[in-house]
């Protein structure tokens, strides 16, 4: 398998295909482009990336795609990712932008600036960084200030988004103090009910009745997400006046029973397992599940609006809605064993080991007790990411083990000094002496030297 897929789906704008274009809303973003940031909030969904990847698209605008997950609360991911981003946005720079390694630690900061001022020399105007899912950063996590440093050197032409379900954390204050920032919230994101019937004549053009559609309308108040389910429920024969009584997150569990119930056992058995990676190509779909047809099945069900997306690359690569791919691992957590659940998880985290989404595996290594797989794969990656100074993932990892594991095993403790060593150098000292201690008992001349 390619080993570039984690990286290539982090950094790849969603498809805009068979997406409904929001002619209202785009021409508030063209006069919203005279402010440096926008900042686009609204529940899950509401449409929010759908509208910025058509938006770039329909307008034909050069865009970096980046989509936040939690391993970002380490910054030093974060950077690493978004040099790989900027890799792809500006091929022809063949020298990649900085690491944060152990000599810029001291001076994280200027690091940044540095960092985002050569970004910005590679990107030609107009040109839009857009950072998605920003829900997933903490509260206080260091990278709402990295994200601010690099606003601070924004050079005219470039503008960046950020897609959230929440509003801006308090820190942004200081853009709205100055003027730099403006908001399209969940009030302007709602479908306006002209919007709803182009949805139903592009979706469901045999529901004619104008009366059914003001009424699905009004019951799921412009949330494009809950409008799809009900146009799927409405040409499954369900009766309109039962939907008033479905709100919000029910809708999506009602709807999805009726999506779910009313497949083929075979499909509704590949979602189920496939929902176990967060995302998929073919042939890991087709090792995980046992399916000789997992192209036919997945390309079918996106054809079908089944709440799929394939992102554009060159190896085709699925995933789920997430409010679907829960309703999915919900399902299965009911219909399926505890056995082949916990088979299911470790079969994933070793199918996302192997394409290199490393972050994904060791979260079900932690998620299901794992150590052993988790050990192997903090043994495998430790080097690398040692090297690409993302230290405080790694120490996630080492913690959540447990602590007489640690205690116990020599070059675990080794690591776990590594990376306290910028932070911590009384921490990392004790971890390398006891590294260093075990070492010597074992007879291991290359850990004790390095311990030493």
């Amino acid at each position: 398998m390619k080993k570039d897929i984690p990286s290539l789906a982090k950094i790849t704008r969603p498809s805009a295909v068979g997406i409904l274009p929001r002619r209202r809303l785009f021409l508030r973003l063209d006069r919203l482009r005279s402010r440096s940031i926008l900042w686009v909030s609204g529940p899950p969904g509401s449409g929010k990336t759908s509208l910025i990847a058509s938006y770039i698209d329909v307008r034909k605008l050069s865009c970096l795609w980046y989509q936040i997950n939690e391993t970002d609360s380490d910054i030093a991911s974060f950077f690493f990712y978004l040099g790989l981003a900027a890799k792809k946005a500006s091929p022809r720079f063949r020298r990649p932008l900085p690491l944060l390694t152990p000599e810029y630690l001291m001076g994280i900061s200027t690091f940044t600036l540095r960092f985002f001022e050569h970004l910005y020399g590679r990107l030609k105007p107009p040109f839009f960084l857009v950072f998605d899912n920003y829900h997933w950063v903490s509260p206080d996590s260091s990278l709402h200030e990295v994200i601010l440093s690099g606003v601070s050197v924004l050079p005219e032409g470039i503008n960046i988004i950020l897609i959230s379900r929440s509003g801006p954390p308090p820190i942004f204050a200081q853009l709205h103090a100055h003027d730099r920032i403006e908001f399209l919230e969940w009030d302007q994101l709602r479908f306006t009910l002209e919007e709803s019937r182009e949805i139903v004549r592009l979706r469901a053009p045999k529901i004619r009745s104008r009366e059914v559609v003001q009424r699905v309308h009004q019951i799921t108040g412009g949330w494009v997400a809950g409008l799809l389910l009900s146009l799927d429920a409405l040409r499954r024969g369900f009766e309109p006046r039962s939907l008033e009584k479905v709100i919000s997150e029910e809708i999506v569990n009602y709807f999805g029973s009726v999506i779910f119930n009313q497949t083929e056992e075979e499909t509704r058995d590949f979602l189920m397992k496939t929902a176990f990676l967060p995302r998929v190509t073919i042939k890991m779909s087709e090792e995980l599940t046992g399916a000789a047809n997992g192209e036919a099945i997945l390309s079918g069900l996106t054809k079908n609006n089944f709440f799929i997306e394939r992102l554009p690359a060159d190896m085709p690569i699925y995933q789920f809605h997430p409010l679907f791919r829960n309703f999915l691992l919900s399902r299965a957590k009911a219909l399926l064993e505890q056995d082949t659940i916990s088979d299911l998880n470790m079969r994933a985290a070793l199918l996302l080991e192997e394409s290199g989404q490393t972050e994904d595996a060791a979260q079900i290594y932690m998620g299901q007790k794992h150590w052993e797989g988790l050990i192997q794969l903090i043994m495998k990656h430790a080097p690398p990411m040692m090297a690409q100074g993302r230290y405080q993932l790694l120490e996630k990892w080492l913690t959540a083990l447990p602590q007489d594991l640690v205690e116990k095993t020599a070059w675990l403790l080794f690591w776990l000094g590594s990376c306290r060593f910028p932070f911590d150098p009384s921490q990392s000292l004790r971890c390398h002496e006891k590294a260093f201690k075990l070492f010597r008992e074992e007879g291991n001349l290359e850990g004790t030297f390095l311990s030493w």
